[in-house]
């Protein structure tokens, strides 16, 4: 086995224990007063695993709260190199520029918004902060260039960042520029003008907060990339 290969053993197995082998459900409904949900069956699994020389398969869990030393970019590294994100995808985000180029900018961030643009209950996100050097997600529609899939984030899960019982909302997003009536989810302009505009990065994705959580919480975000898969950060919320 390689060092990049025992190193990136090492620390999933680290975050395993730091994460309590927690094993994240999908789409939740809170039931009863306690916070306690149900899962709905069926969407992307949240614990791929990593292929090993033949141990046992090492399980990549999304933590509850933020590990000590959390490094988004290696975390999200490791998982996806564990099958979270495509394996066409994988020479890209080990590549030189994979850091910035292509898992920044599938980082979670909160822009400065005119609050007249987010309903209540609801936060605008945006991905890849350009004051973090990274580059800004671009989006499109189902076309050639995306196998007919689109390029976008189909849902978007928030959670406040607790080992307590927490609410999780997911928030979806079934095309891009339009919107479904049916979604949960929507978008917004930053800076206005049109959603198509410079590639679709001005684009804000509105996505339903926990009623649990207050301005000044850390959250979790949890999202899916139709072209590039699912990536986890956590964000201060500041309401």
């Amino acid at each position: 086995m390689s060092d990049a290969s025992t190193s990136r053993r090492s620390f999933l197995r680290q975050l395993a224990v730091a994460a309590g082998a927690v094993v994240l459900m999908p789409r939740v409904t809170a039931c009863g007063g306690s916070g306690a949900a149900t899962a709905e069956p069926g969407g992307p699994s949240s614990r791929p695993t990593l292929a090993t020389d033949g141990s046992a398969a090492v399980p990549v869990p999304v933590p509850r709260t933020q590990p000590d030393g959390w490094d988004p970019v290696e975390f999200n590294r490791a998982r996806g190199n564990a099958g979270a994100i495509p394996e066409s995808y994988l020479g890209d985000i080990n590549g030189p520029d994979g850091d910035w180029d292509h898992l920044g900018k599938h980082l979670p961030w909160f822009p400065e918004l005119d609050p007249a643009l987010v309903p209540a209950g609801y936060v605008g996100i945006m991905w890849g902060d350009p004051d973090k050097g990274h580059t800004p997600h671009p989006n499109a529609p189902r076309g050639p260039a995306n196998n007919h899939e689109g390029h976008w984030y189909n849902w978007i899960r928030v959670r406040k960042a607790t080992d307590e019982e927490a609410q999780e909302l997911q928030s979806t997003y079934t095309d891009w520029p339009g919107t479904n009536p049916d979604d949960s989810g929507a978008y917004a302009v930053h800076g206005g003008g049109e959603i198509t505009d410079n590639a679709g990065k001005n684009t804000i994705y509105l996505a339903a907060v926990p009623p649990d959580v207050r301005p000044g919480d850390l959250v979790r975000i949890y999202a899916h990339c139709l072209t590039h898969g699912e990536y986890v950060d956590f964000v201060r919320y500041r309401g």
